[in-house]
């Protein structure tokens, strides 16, 4: 759950530093708050698809009754084949 968490935190932070970046970039220059706002924006979608895996995952573990880290591990392992 923390690797999730820090990964949504981490994709944030990134969209954030990306539209300010990039905002710098145009000839026109935008309002930085706008462009801090269309980040989050942005950011949200990813979070939804992000705390969908994780649920349905849990809901798969709860239902097998497999604990947490061996469904991860199930997925590593089916990664890797």
């Amino acid at each position: 759950m923390v690797d999730a968490i820090n990964f949504i935190a981490l994709s944030g932070i990134f969209n954030v530093l990306f539209f300010w970046y990039a905002s710098t970039k145009v000839k026109v220059k935008p309002d930085p708050v706008k462009t801090l706002i269309l980040s989050f924006i942005f950011s949200i979608p990813l979070s939804f698809l992000l705390i969908t895996v994780y649920t349905t995952m849990l809901l798969y573990a709860a239902k097998k009754g497999l604990s947490e880290d061996a469904v991860w591990e199930y997925m590593e392992q089916e990664e890797l084949q």
